[in-house]
Parts: structure tokens; C-alpha cells; sequence
């Protein structure tokens, strides 16, 4: 993981020493770091458009942090070292430190990808196999885990992989299949399956066990004909996305992210991105398992009614 940037506070007249002429007083924006996940993955590319928004609102900035993903993520906000995380609603259900929401961004999709020459057609033929489960501390990995367990599936061996190692290794034949939960198409994973053919696994039979066990967390969704070369739709698991803080967060500042994951919807979705995207009114909310910030949820009301 790389390393944090410092934290930075600079409301404008609040620091010691600080002297303002009075009908003259410029406001400097707060700098609010978000922790987000690995190159080529969704998590990095929305706290980039994020950052990119939310400088442009000239009222405060977003540091777009990359690391591992949503469990890394969970660590650094309980931590006091980021201000907003990225996660996953399972890992962040799973998580012992003290989180809210400030809204439900989008929706990963669990994806299960093999060579399509190989011929693996369901998880069940993945026992044995070599098997990627996502790179360390990343929600993805601990999605896949739970997906194996509950497969009854004990692959040869389970590593956990960044991405760009994974595709890398898959192509080579290293690894029979990769895990990876994030937006459709992933930039990556489908530069891989434009130099071989891949094919895209139902996760969707395990999801009545996962359900029993973690209510609230997935829900069925699909990824749609066309992505990866598929010739029609691949039924998948969904995760959502959350954006997280802690509860001390100024309420202000939690305000201002509302406003902008409001106003500035559109120009929060990667071109390109296919299937399902929650930044509605009646998703930005819906944040289950995780309750909402108090003032995120005062703001929804104001602007939603």
C-alpha cells in the first residue's frame, strides 16, 4: 500500500497565528483524503472523478488515495488516516471499527473469470484449481473466500493477487481462474479477453447460503451480453458500494459530498461503465447494512423532501 498523505485542515482564519483583514477573507478549501483501491479498478477510477468534481465545486478537495481496496480501506478510516473510504457493504458490515455512510455509490459486480479454452463452466469445476481471490486486503478477496466456502470448494491453491498480477497470471496459464468485484466492463480484464478468450463464471448458485449467513449484503444482478466477448448475459453477485466516514466527520463537509454526489451524478459514472449505477435519489440512501451520517441523512431529506 502506499503511503497516506498528511491530513490537512485549512478553513481559512482557523489556524493559530493566522491574521485576517476585516471585509477580506478568503476561503480555503478542506482537504478530504478518500481511501480507494488498486490501478485499473473502479474504486481509484471514482475517487478520481470524485476528486476531479469536487475541486471544480471550489468549496473542498478530495486526495484520491490508492491502496488495496475496501478492507485496507475500512483500517485506514478507523484509523484517523483517511477522512472517507470506498468498501464494500460486506466488508464494511464485517468491519469492528465505528463507520456511517454518507451515500451507496454503485454497485460491484463479483466477477469469476477463466480462459474459455480451459473449459470451466460452473464453481463447482474449480475445485482443485488454482485460484486468485483478489489482491490483499481488498473486499474482493474476502467476497471470493466466502463464495468458496460456501461452494464447499477447496481449490489447490488460493492466493490473493492485485489485478494487474492476476490477469497477468491467468493469461499464462499460472492460474485457472481470477476473482475480482468491481464495475463492468473492467478496463483490464477486458484489454485481457481482447488478446485471449475468457469466459465469465454464475457465481449466483451460492447466493441462497450466502444470504442465510450475511442478509442484506448481496443481491442476483447480471452482467450483460457483449461484456468480455460473452454472448449473452452472465448472471452475477452484487455488492454494494458504499461511501463511507466516520460519525465525527464535520457535519459541513458531509453536506458538501452530498451536494456533489447529487448535483454532479453524471459526471461521477466512468465512461464506458455498463449495468447498474445507484447514484438516484432513492439509492444514494439506501446504505443497508450501514446507517447513514446523521447530517447525510438531514441533507438527503432538505433535497429530497
Amino acid at each position: 500500500m502506499t503511503g497516506v498523505s498528511r491530513r490537512s485542515f485549512l478553513w481559512a482564519g482557523a489556524a493559530a497565528g493566522t491574521v485576517v483583514l476585516a471585509g477580506c477573507v478568503p476561503t480555503a478549501p478542506t482537504v478530504l483524503t478518500l481511501g480507494c483501491g488498486e490501478p485499473g479498478g473502479s474504486y481509484l477510477q471514482f475517487g478520481q472523478l470524485l476528486s476531479d468534481v469536487a475541486r471544480g465545486s471550489g468549496a473542498f478537495e478530495i486526495t484520491a488515495l490508492q491502496t488495496e481496496g475496501s478492507v485496507d480501506n475500512l483500517a485506514l478510516l478507523s484509523q484517523g488516516r483517511v477522512e472517507l473510504a470506498l468498501s464494500l457493504a460486506d466488508s464494511a458490515a464485517a468491519t469492528s471499527g465505528e463507520v456511517v455512510a454518507i451515500g451507496r455509490v454503485y454497485q460491484n459486480y463479483l466477477q469469476c473469470l477463466v480462459r474459455a479454452p480451459d473449459g470451466q463452466r460452473s464453481l463447482a469445476e474449480l475445485a482443485g484449481t488454482r485460484v486468485s481471490l483478489g489482491a490483499p486486503g481488498s473486499g474482493a478477496a474476502a467476497t471470493a473466500r466466502r463464495v468458496m466456502e460456501a461452494a464447499g470448494l477447496s481449490p489447490a491453491s488460493a492466493t490473493e493477487r492485485p489485478l494487474r498480477d492476476a490477469v497477468v497470471d491467468l493469461e499464462r496459464g499460472r492460474i485457472d481462474a481470477l476473482f475480482w468485484s468491481g464495475g463492468v466492463p473492467t478496463p483490464q480484464i477486458a484489454e485481457l479477453a481482447a488478446r485471449t478468450p475468457i469466459a465469465v463464471l454464475d457465481t449466483t448458485p451460492v447466493l441462497p447460503t450466502l444470504l442465510q449467513r450475511y442478509p442484506d449484503a448481496y443481491v442476483a444482478t447480471t452482467i450483460p451480453a457483449g461484456v468480455y466477448g460473452a454472448d449473452s448475459p452472465v448472471p452475477a453477485i452484487g455488492v454494494a458500494n458504499l461511501l463511507l466516514a466516520r460519525p465525527d466527520l464535520d457535519d459541513t463537509l458531509v453536506e458538501r459530498v452530498v451536494d456533489v454526489l447529487i448535483d454532479d451524478a453524471a459526471r461521477l459514472v466512468a465512461p464506458g461503465a455498463l449495468g447498474i449505477q445507484y447514484l438516484t435519489p432513492a439509492s444514494l440512501i439506501d446504505t443497508l447494512p450501514i446507517a447513514l451520517h446523521a447530517a447525510a441523512e438531514r441533507r438527503y431529506r432538505e433535497r429530497y423532501g
